[in-house]
């Protein structure tokens, strides 16, 4: 028996329909401004009654809730044979789109068992009307058949028909019906195959190798194959995925407009390295970071946006079309033309050229001088950031000065990297990559003295850093300003001293003032640091020969300093430098090993500290 589509969705009804004539919105209680559930007359049925209608009239507590689930009411009304199509209520539209198809879920439990053809023959043989079924499959974990139809009197139908078709020598067919959003995405081995086979050679042409998969959720032939096609549902995607990338791999043009596609995820796989134009117009795209997905795509050169919310004037990040261009050409740098946009050429670095020259320019020299104050401005400026309440950095800021700070991400890297978290921190980073907002974009960028040391002070972490790790860099020393970056690894210490370790990018601009070099311009770029990196700031470093000859007092303490210490001198130090410091096991760990595990060095650190009033209460806190 043929599939035949049911044109619900278009409004009007099959003529082999034998609904109730509730659904005939010229009947003549309309007509007269009657409504619709006035009671009729009881009257004995006729042979124009059509055996269906009488049905649902005897049977109306078994409907399944449709919008006109109140018509049951009326009872032996002739069924009218009119095609005009259905009339839809405006306080109906508002409760759901009339564009939208409405789907119920028919569950069969004993039809694994009886066979997936058997089941649907017997039910097309015995049931009243012909219906079309959707996605029909069997569940492998509970033997279950399952398939979907758009049309409430279906439905009603099967509803009715529970436990009322029987099977040879295999009892009667439990149906169960519910309403659902949609079918399930998901393609059986018989459905893939239908689906394979018609997108191959009825959408695609091999002469211009393009495919056209474009609005395929309203394709009838699609319908009468039982397939509901959902590219907005990422199951059934990665089924067109697989299909695309196994039988038409040489596609050099590919439509998948006015699908409802809302994201690309799974079309990362999608492997088509021919692939020059991609249309995805006419869906709900809404986000740019949508197109990365894409970028394995390398001979992509024509894509097609338009009609997506990301591009319409109501997006909410209203982008001009410069930023709009600039933004697609980040993600997909591949690209030529957008729409009907072509796309500025992108300057790049000539890396086919075997040679590439430089013009001659004179070595950029850094004045003695100059050297001299940047080691000594670095040495000082680390010693109070260090510090807990950083309260002596207003000596360092210039009243008009701006900060700002940037978090990069780790999870691309290469380099084996510790994952620690960055906690309430991470909103406060400034990536110019994740934040498309102007106004917060404004506000991440701290402006003046006041708001400079208040974030300082208050959010960002106490730390200690390492200075055996900084690199310094030069930009410029001219117009009384100096420009430098300095490089390095640093330990936040807020909740001891196995805290996270970061490494970190800190650019300076300074200038001569009246009060003395103040700082200006204040950015830091803060990253997890690797796991060499960890370990080379934890690891003890020995100390510098000296050519004079240790005194007898501290020969003894001096000759474990050298690389062969073992664990249990340490262990010793440790705990007699917690015992005459009064401070707990990890703090006197900690102290030693900053100071190159050199006793009397340790010891003349821990007695300034603790005249300045730098260490903190919980380091004399024992267990």
């Amino acid at each position: 028996m043929s599939y035949r589509n049911y044109p619900s969705r278009e409004g009007g009804r099959h003529h082999t329909d034998p609904t109730s004539s509730r659904f005939n919105t010229k009947s003549k209680y309309h007509q007269r401004g009657r409504g619709t559930n006035r009671p009729v007359p009881n009257r004995r049925p006729t042979a124009g009654d059509d055996l269906d209608g009488i049905t649902v009239s005897i049977g109306r507590n078994l409907t399944t809730g449709g919008i006109d689930s109140q018509g049951s009411s009326i009872r032996g009304r002739i069924v009218s044979r009119s095609h005009a199509p259905q009339q839809i209520h405006p306080s109906r539209m508002n409760d759901r789109d009339h564009n939208q198809p409405r789907w119920w879920r028919i569950s069969i439990p004993q039809a694994g068992a009886i066979g997936k053809e058997r089941v649907m023959s017997t039910l097309k043989v015995n049931c009243l009307r012909q219906f079309q079924p959707y996605h029909y499959f069997i569940d492998r974990d509970t033997n279950t058949g399952v398939f979907f139809v758009n049309s409430q009197q279906d439905a009603d139908m099967l509803k009715r028909a529970n436990r009322k078709i029987e099977v040879q020598n295999l009892g009667t067919l439990n149906i169960m019906v519910s309403q659902t959003s949609s079918p399930v995405p998901l393609l059986d081995e018989d459905l893939r195959r239908h689906f394979r086979d018609y997108i191959c050679n009825r959408r695609f042409n091999a002469q211009t190798f393009q495919l056209n998969l474009s609005n395929l959720v309203d394709d009838e032939e699609l319908s009468a194959l039982g397939i509901y096609p959902q590219l907005n549902k990422q199951a059934f995607v990665r089924d067109v995925v697989d299909i695309i990338n196994k039988n038409l791999h040489m596609t050099r043009q590919l439509d998948l407009g006015s699908n409802n596609i809302s994201n690309l995820y799974e079309f990362r796989n999608l492997q088509l390295n021919n692939l020059e134009q991609l249309s995805l117009a006419s869906n709900q795209l809404r986000a740019f970071e949508e197109l990365v997905h894409l970028k394995q795509l390398t001979h992509l050169t024509h894509l097609f946006l338009k009609d997506n919310p990301l591009t319409s004037s109501n997006n909410k990040r209203s982008v001009s079309r410069n930023d709009l261009i600039s933004t697609i050409q980040q993600k997909l740098p591949q690209l030529k033309r957008v729409d009907d946009i072509d796309l500025p050429t992108k300057i790049g670095f000539g890396v086919d050229n075997a040679i590439i020259h430089l013009p001659k320019t004179a070595p950029h020299c850094v004045p003695q001088e100059m050297q001299t104050f940047l080691a000594k401005f670095i040495d000082e400026y680390y010693r109070l950031f260090d510090t807990r309440g950083r309260s002596e950095l207003h000596a360092c800021y210039h009243d008009s000065c701006m900060f700002s700070l940037c978090i990069a991400p780790t999870e691309s890297s290469i380099v084996p990297t510790k994952s620690y978290k960055y906690g309430p921190l991470i909103y406060d980073s400034r990536n110019l990559k994740k934040i498309f907002d102007d106004n917060k974009r404004a506000i991440l960028l701290r402006h003046g003295k006041t708001d400079v040391l208040d974030f300082l002070r208050i959010k960002f972490p106490l730390t200690k850093h390492d200075g055996k790790s900084f690199h310094v860099d030069v930009f410029s020393t001219a117009n009384n300003r100096a420009i430098f970056t300095v490089n390095g690894l640093y330990r936040e210490i807020d909740q001891g001293i196995n805290g996270p370790v970061r490494s970190f990018q800190r650019t300076f601009t300074c200038s001569q003032t009246s009060s003395g070099v103040l700082i200006v311009a204040d950015h830091i770029m803060i990253i997890n640091a690797t796991d060499s990196q960890v370990l080379n700031m934890t690891r003890p470093t020995p100390p510098a020969s000296s050519s004079t000859e240790p005194s007898s007092s501290s020969r003894t303490m001096e000759s474990q300093n050298g690389p062969g210490l073992s664990i249990e001198m340490q262990t010793q130090m440790i705990q007699k430098f917690s015992q005459q410091s009064g401070m707990n096991i990890e703090y006197s760990k900690l102290c030693l090993a900053e100071n190159d595990w050199n006793y009397e060095k340790a010891a003349q650190k821990f007695q300034e500290c603790q005249k300045m009033n730098l260490i903190p209460p919980e380091a004399f806190t024992k267990p």
